[in-house]
């Protein structure tokens, strides 16, 4: 990258410099280099693919979104960079008019999430248009939802392979584990990729962990850090199921002395979710209680306390969880609270899927019971401190920090 293209890209998106990170990965971007970026929240991911609509003007860039909520944000950035953006999700009034805008090759930004690939309308506009790039941001969700909560996500490789312009790919996530990055590049169709490592670990946000071996113990603790918190900020409280929701409601209300109105919930089974993370958004709730459903694409900088309740379902999970607090660069935490209980619910729920999810539930199982420091344990899963870059040939030859960990556990994982 050169100095003027540097600078043509600070000036389109008003930063006063770009980040070795940014640079790293733009450089690679602009070579045709495909490319696989991790790294933390605000260090600045959409820049680097963003940049290749101010490199690129007359062609077409296309991100594959998990949530609206995603995909309107980056709308808004685009727009704020004069931009042409737009996106297509269900409901949306526009989408009538955005396709017609890229038929007529006006749209420099398309997004929209992976079960819009299919819409042949969509393939028909697109192929008005020359697609120099494609993004998928957040691409830990195709290992994550993509066998059976949304399994449109193992066709973004075929859309990708149809394109005929053989367009460079990008691929962005703060939580990728190390022996998934292999299944994401193959299946995404990435050419020799290289693997760019921003920083992962935020020093304002601390982690912890209790085991609780009962019920009891688990809903005191949460009573306790509700109450320690109560006047520093939100505070996000993180089930695994419905059913877990409705009770930890029912327990803050009941024993805790909370009223109703303070508390917003979210699942998937909400017909009003997006009013209820309104209602904690503008702070006429302070506490949110919620399934994974809730947090990606929301963007809500003055959470203070996270806690997952339960044990999630992989380090990946429990990080993206954790990394919601402290957006605003105060000081935050995030509790985890976990039993075997927790571990083998979790093994029965997976217990019909892919062995990349048990191996993921026993990892994080592992560093519960093996680790002291919780922060440097989970960042170790995605990346070491320090690496920059690495291509994926590499991947292979990384030794597995968890596996006297998983060793030393493995007793217990599969005897409860």
């Amino acid at each position: 990258m050169t100095n003027k293209q540097e600078k043509m890209i600070c000036d389109t998106f008003g930063v006063a410099k770009l980040k070795a990170f940014q640079k790293d990965v733009i450089t690679d971007l602009l070579n045709g280099k495909d490319v696989l970026g991790l790294a933390r929240t605000s260090e600045g991911k959409s820049i680097c693919f963003l940049s290749m609509v101010a490199m690129h003007p007359n062609d077409l860039l296309i991100g594959i979104l998990p949530t609206v909520a995603l995909m309107r944000d980056l709308v808004q950035r685009c727009e704020d960079s004069k931009i042409r953006a737009g996106c297509l999700y269900s409901g949306n009034a526009e989408n009538t008019n955005i396709i017609e805008r890229l038929k007529h090759g006006k749209l420099q930004a398309l997004f929209v999430a992976p079960e819009r690939l299919n819409d042949p309308h969509l393939w028909k506009a697109i192929q008005k248009n020359k697609v120099h790039t494609i993004v998928v941001d957040e691409v830990h969700c195709l290992t994550e939802w993509g066998n059976e909560f949304r399994p449109m996500y193992r066709n973004i490789g075929k859309f990708i392979k149809d394109l005929p312009s053989s367009p460079v790919v990008a691929a962005f996530s703060a939580t990728v584990m190390q022996e998934d990055i292999p299944y994401i590049t193959k299946s995404l169709r990435m050419k020799n990729p290289t693997v760019h490592i921003g920083k992962l670990k935020r020093s304002n946000l601390s982690l912890g962990k209790i085991f609780v071996k009962t019920e009891a113990i688990r809903y005191g603790k949460v009573k306790k850090a509700i109450l320690k918190y109560a006047d520093k900020g939100k505070t996000v409280i993180y089930c695994t199921r419905v059913c877990d929701v409705e009770e930890m409601r029912d327990y803050l209300i009941e024993d805790c002395d909370i009223e109703a109105d303070e508390i917003a919930i979210c699942h998937s089974k909400l017909s009003n979710r997006a009013k209820q993370e309104q209602r904690f958004r503008s702070g006429k709730a302070r506490i949110m209680i919620a399934t994974s459903a809730f947090g990606m694409g929301v963007n809500i900088p003055d959470i203070r306390l996270i806690i997952v309740s339960q044990l999630p379902f992989s380090a990946a999970s429990f990080y993206q969880m954790a990394g919601r607090a402290g957006r605003d660069r105060k000081r935050a935490k995030a509790l985890l609270l976990w039993n075997d209980a927790d571990f083998q619910m979790n093994l029965d729920i997976i217990s019909n899927t892919d062995e990349r999810a048990i191996d993921a539930v026993n990892e994080l199982y592992a560093i519960c019971e093996s680790s002291d420091d919780l922060h440097d344990a989970v960042i170790e899963c995605f990346a070491k401190e320090g690496e920059q870059s690495w291509t994926l040939a590499m991947v292979s030859t990384r030794s597995n920090y968890f596996t006297e960990c998983l060793r030393r556990a493995s007793t217990r994982c599969f005897s409860i």
